[in-house]
């Protein structure tokens, strides 16, 4: 007999009961059944439990490895569709000097395969003579100067430069930051090189084309003023001449014969130009009838040019005129070392009126006389500009120099000049909303397309401590056409009893 306690329901209490010998056995052996069902329980959900973290784990694992695999992918596809676009893609290790191609075709593609134990910067130097041209060798050499890129490089994202190779034409170069360090400084650069040879040739015809005069095919005015602002930069050590020339008697052919024949003697008069000054400078057509040059020359040269030129005008001939006569000024930079390209070109207008006033001499014309009478009109009038609505552009005939001031609007073009002109104060306030209305370069445009051959505009403008009363005058010019609009601009004071205090 064994003797075991057991509890009861009952509060406080404790029944000792006496179990058998086999019902010690069956209760113990059902405690041990108990006992290991429990564990295997327990050891059955830790075993789910882990199954279960395992494929959560293998799952992830396999959505992370997918994942790369698809940028991966996207990386090779991103790569494979810029070379297309790039003529060479290469990563470049600042930290260590060493290179890396990506994409490379051509002689690039050689100097790399031949490129063992070479750093970047030995690559770099051997692409950059085996591609570039002459003419841009230095400066690709500079540009591509792995050593010199982390300082140039600090805090940009990239740099680029447009060089010429020798073989596919223009090439954009480009570094960009791909790593850098807590400075900005960058650690790994992705070099890349384009071929845009007929982006650049777009580019360079439309810059052509907006500084070249359709008629002649010279220059125009604008790439004339641009260059004179540029010249001392870039010749001063050079000898040269400076040209101005005019075509005879183009008012009399205009009148007369017709607007065709005038623009016959014109193209005439820069066929014989080209002809005699074309292998030695620039030549602008500056107005109507008016042509400059610059011309990079001796005296033993120019002495010859001069022959040349009176030869070719003397044997020219066209199908609605017969003759033409040029007048030339020239003044050697030799003659007068201490004078800028403007004072020149002064000296060689001079000279090319001189020359101007012989030819209609020897014609019969008093050009004395008429100049007289020129210098008496232009008298009466504060201000006389011949203007071109097109080209947005002006040449001062005759103006008093204080007016030629920033505060008065002054400015490079006559829309501007107008414009400013009128807003700076200078225009009475009633009269400005009429004004600025009427010198608008497009009402103007329009206007004279209609066949008008006069505009008159009156404002009150400030004169002193006072407004007074003025005229505008607008009349076209003699080589005025529907495409090249140039206008006489006359400003003329009117003496009234009416002017307005400020």
């Amino acid at each position: 007999m064994t003797a075991s306690v057991k509890e009861t329901g009952v509060s406080g209490w404790k029944v000792i009961h006496i179990l058998s010998g086999n019902d010690y056995k069956k209760v113990m052996k059902r405690t041990k059944n108990a006992a290991l069902h429990a564990v295997l329980c327990v050891l059955g959900i830790c075993i789910i439990v882990s199954v279960e973290l395992f494929l959560d784990y293998k799952r992830r694992s396999g959505e992370r490895i997918s994942k790369a695999n698809s940028e991966r992918d996207e990386t090779i596809s991103i790569m494979r569709s810029m070379n297309g676009i790039y003529y060479s893609v290469h990563l470049i290790d600042l930290r260590n000097d060493t290179a890396v191609e990506y994409e490379a075709s051509g002689v690039v593609h050689s100097v790399f395969q031949n490129s063992d134990n070479k750093s970047a910067s030995e690559i770099m130097t051997g692409v950059i003579n085996n591609t570039m041209t002459d003419a841009y060798l230095q400066a690709g050499l500079v540009f591509s100067d792995v050593t010199t890129l982390q300082e140039r490089m600090n805090g940009k994202k990239f740099i680029a430069m447009d060089l010429e190779g020798k073989n596919v034409g223009w090439i954009r170069m480009s570094f960009i930051t791909i790593e850098a360090d807590e400075n900005r400084i960058p650690l790994r650069v992705v070099c890349t090189t384009q071929i845009i040879d007929e982006d650049k040739k777009r580019e360079e015809g439309l810059i052509i084309k907006s500084n070249t005069d359709e008629m002649t095919g010279f220059y125009n005015r604008r790439a004339y003023e641009e260059d004179i602002a540029a010249f001392s930069d870039k010749y001063s050590d050079k000898p040269f001449v400076y040209v101005s020339a005019d075509v005879n008697e183009l008012k009399i052919v205009n009148d007369n014969i017709g607007h065709s024949a005038g623009d016959e003697l014109i193209c005439g008069a820069a066929e014989c130009m080209r002809k005699c000054f074309g292998g030695l400078g620039k030549l602008y057509r500056t107005g109507g009838d008016e042509f400059a040059a610059i011309l990079f020359a001796d005296h033993e040269q120019v002495e010859k040019i001069k022959t040349d030129i009176e030869e070719e005008t003397e044997s020219w001939h066209g199908n609605l005129i017969e003759s033409l006569s040029l007048s030339c000024g020239y003044a050697e930079s030799s003659e007068f070392p201490d004078m800028s390209v403007t004072e020149l070109s002064r000296t060689a207008d001079r000279r090319m009126y001189d020359a101007k006033s012989l030819h209609y001499r020897k014609k019969g014309v008093d050009r004395r006389g008429r100049s007289a009478a020129h210098t008496a009109l232009c008298a009466l009038y504060t201000k006389i500009l011949k203007i071109n609505i097109t080209d947005d552009t002006y040449t001062i005939v005759n103006m008093n120099e204080s007016e030629q001031e920033e505060s008065m609007g002054f400015s490079d073009k006559i829309s501007s000049w107008l414009t400013e002109f009128g807003k700076s104060g200078q225009v009475h306030p009633d009269d400005l909303a009429e004004y600025l209305r009427r010198t608008d370069m497009d009402y103007l445009s329009k206007y004279f397309k209609e066949g008008r051959t006069y505009a008159g505009i009156h404002y009150r403008r400030k004169s002193g401590d006072r407004y007074s009363h003025v005229i505008m005058d607008l009349i076209p010019a003699d080589d005025y056409t529907h495409t090249n609009q140039t206008l006489f601009l006359y400003v003329k004071s009117i003496e009234t009893q009416d002017s307005t205090d400020l």
